[in-house]
């Protein structure tokens, strides 16, 4: 085994979740792979968009017990169970934002650290978004006195600069989806949370792995020594990687270890 690898940092959707097929599915034996390497003394982190209720909902816990995840890209990070990376928004400001969001006619997702809930009975803005990336629509809450790590915000383009302009300046506010935008107190970056977890466990870049598919995992490609882009990633993460490996659909993640370790 390549001992110069100590922790791997993987991507799901695309990366170890196939969505090419109906209904979507586990690349399992990568999975399978990564469980091995663990056995073997390696590291392995999920690193994903996706907040942790929604890794929950899709049941990959189900398939392996990672040793830590980056989620929300980097806006919550968990190792052995624990919380080591919690920025919390204030919550005078999600209060404006929440305001402002049913001024404009959106709905809005708070995320907490383990679960999420919606400020309003404005369903079919949230399908918009979620007909692409599917989810369960969560509950209705009061948005007074909630502590989130970020929102998801359902609103078209249209209002964007209207919002943006009357936002505190604290926000951040990166749109994804034509009815998505991630709203937090500060830029969540996959790679800024890579580095976290390396200075959290004194592993130099030098001896960490990163997989992904997405403009976002460009940044964790930055701050570890490999980084493989997927098959089916886009063009500009493939051009950012050491490695280009196979697709999702042909097992991507464990053919590049294998060859790697």
């Amino acid at each position: 085994m390549n001992k110069k690898i100590k922790i791997i940092f993987c991507d799901i959707d695309w990366t170890l979740f196939d969505h090419s097929k109906n209904p979507s599915r586990f690349d399992k034996r990568s999975i399978k792979y990564l469980s091995k390497l663990q056995k073997e003394g390696v590291l392995v982190f999920l690193s994903t968009a996706r907040p942790y209720h929604s890794v929950k909902r899709i049941k990959i816990l189900d398939l392996f017990t990672p040793d830590g995840m980056i989620l929300a890209n980097g806006g919550l990070i968990i190792y052995k169970d624990e919380i080591i990376y919690n920025p919390l928004m204030k919550e005078d400001d999600f209060v404006s934002l929440c305001e402002l969001t049913n001024k404009y006619g959106g709905n809005l997702e708070g995320i907490r650290p383990y679960d999420c809930f919606l400020i309003n009975n404005n369903i079919e803005v949230a399908k918009k978004l979620f007909d692409t990336y599917p989810e369960d629509i969560p509950p209705i809450e009061d948005y007074h006195h909630q502590r989130v790590i970020g929102a998801n915000l359902f609103i078209s383009k249209e209002h964007d600069e209207k919002i943006k302009t009357k936002l505190p300046k604290v926000l951040y506010y990166y749109r994804y989806h034509d009815y998505g935008v991630d709203v937090a107190s500060v830029p969540h970056i996959k790679g800024e949370a890579v580095k976290f977890v390396l200075d959290y466990l004194k592993i130099d870049k030098e001896y960490a792995c990163s997989i992904g598919d997405d403009h976002q995992d460009i940044s964790m490609f930055k701050e570890t020594n490999y980084s493989i882009a997927m098959g089916n990633g886009k063009e500009e993460v493939k051009d950012n990687a050491k490695h280009i490996t196979k697709t999702v659909t042909k097992h991507g993640v464990k053919y590049i270890l294998k060859k790697l370790m």
